[in-house]
């Protein structure tokens, strides 16, 4: 085969075969297919789509390049949750901990930041001495043990989708909906879940900029879930808007902490809704009921000591967790009402900081972020704090930063 004819042909708007497929993305994962060759047909699949039949070729591609974990007839009620992105996007480390101490059990697999945020690892590695890459019998044990546990994605499980994950992070080709299904679902399925709740966001601070795209990721991803026999559902939630008042790894694992304290919130809510699908689907209670039990795991503390017992085991030092000492107020130069709160805006401002990565090489800052002190809907007076920038040194840029991502009217 050619590689430069495949992607020619993906270039002119033609379908790709399995085998086809399967010679460039395998290709370059045992680097003979140079990034320069593979980022040209990332970007000629972002331009011009791919089938359903294409889509299910790369997933079971992606599948196929690593080991694939199975719990049948070992651990009961096995779930997972995936979110498309987002900013202030902390749900994981809330969910988690609360699905557990319902006596759901979650595998997690989790990436790092792919696009304008930092990703759950990242947010994790905030934590001193987390280990990220737990041994897949440590894994396995804690998930068994304790009901939860995370990893990033192992040398061993899909790794094609990580180097692919990688690449797409920086050539501009996140938002591709067959590619974001390919990669969901690879993970998802090769890390054992059968029930799996994907929250789809939609908005300006999301891969998904639009509700019908979201409605057709839903139904390609459901597609596949059918194809594996796995039960998936999808919800579509708003992303025009952070989901949390705090934009930066640690600032959200304190945030997170907060919500597992009982804070009632949007994290709180978004949280609230994730578990309560899984449980309804993986125990069979009507939708109401898991809502109730869900709220009532936090209110009790369980899921809170769930969270301490999930960090305690997997090496992470809460106690050590550090944000940026150097804090930066910033204020309303006039009265008036909080129109919106633009989440584009919030990430691009917390990238300037150094919470996110632009490319490959980039070391991202952990601890420095924003801290929102207004939402949408806040009455406002001139001078009245809108939010804290948690900064280490001087930073030069600031001084032309853009903070009209919240609008006053």
């Amino acid at each position: 085969m050619n590689v430069l004819e495949i992607i020619t042909r993906k270039k002119n708007g033609g379908s790709l075969s399995y085998d086809e497929l399967k010679f460039v993305f395998m290709g370059y994962l045992e680097k003979k297919i140079p990034d320069y060759q593979m980022s040209a047909l990332l970007m000629a699949i972002t331009i011009n789509g791919m089938n359903m039949s294409e889509t299910l070729s790369l997933t079971d591609i992606f599948i196929r390049s690593g080991e694939v974990y199975d719990y049948t007839g070992k651990i009961d009620y096995v779930v997972d949750k995936h979110s498309t992105g987002g900013v202030g996007d902390s749900t994981t480390l809330i969910v988690g901990p609360l699905a557990a101490s319902l006596g759901l059990h979650m595998a997690k697999m989790s990436g790092r930041g792919l696009g304008i945020t930092g990703g759950t690892i990242d947010k994790l590695e905030s934590i001193p001495n987390f280990n990220v890459l737990p041994s897949p019998e440590f894994f396995y044990n804690q998930v068994k043990t304790l009901g939860f546990a995370i990893s990033a994605q192992t040398p061993n499980l899909v790794p094609l989708d990580k180097v692919i994950y990688n690449l797409r992070d920086v050539t501009g080709t996140t938002e591709s909906i067959p590619l974001i299904a390919s990669s969901i679902m690879s993970k998802k399925i090769a890390a054992g879940a059968t029930n799996i709740l994907i929250d789809i966001k939609v908005g300006s601070g999301a891969l998904i900029k639009t509700r019908e795209d979201a409605k057709t990721l839903s139904k390609w991803l459901i597609a596949i879930g059918e194809a594996y026999k796995r039960n998936v559902k999808t919800i579509i939630s708003d992303m025009d808007t952070p989901l949390s008042c705090a934009v930066g790894n640690a600032l959200e694992v304190a945030e997170a902490i907060n919500v597992l304290h009982g804070k009632r919130c949007p994290l709180f809510d978004a949280s609230v809704e994730i578990v309560a699908n899984l449980l309804s689907m993986a125990k069979g209670l009507s939708l109401e009921d898991a809502t109730k039990e869900t709220i009532k795991a936090i209110d009790s503390g369980s899921a809170l000591k769930k969270f301490y017992e999930f960090v305690s085991f997997q090496g992470g030092e809460l106690g050590k967790l550090h944000i940026a000492p150097n804090v930066i107020p910033v204020k309303a130069k006039i009265s008036g009402t909080i129109e919106s709160v633009d989440a584009l805006g919030a990430a691009k401002l917390a990238g300037k900081l150094g919470a996110s990565r632009m490319t490959l090489d980039d070391k991202i800052d952990y601890s420095v972020g924003i801290l929102l002190h207004v939402g949408v809907g806040d009455t406002v007076e001139k001078d009245d704090l809108l939010m804290e920038l948690f900064v280490n040194g001087d930073l030069p840029e600031l001084k032309n930063a853009d903070f009209s991502f919240i609008n006053i009217v």
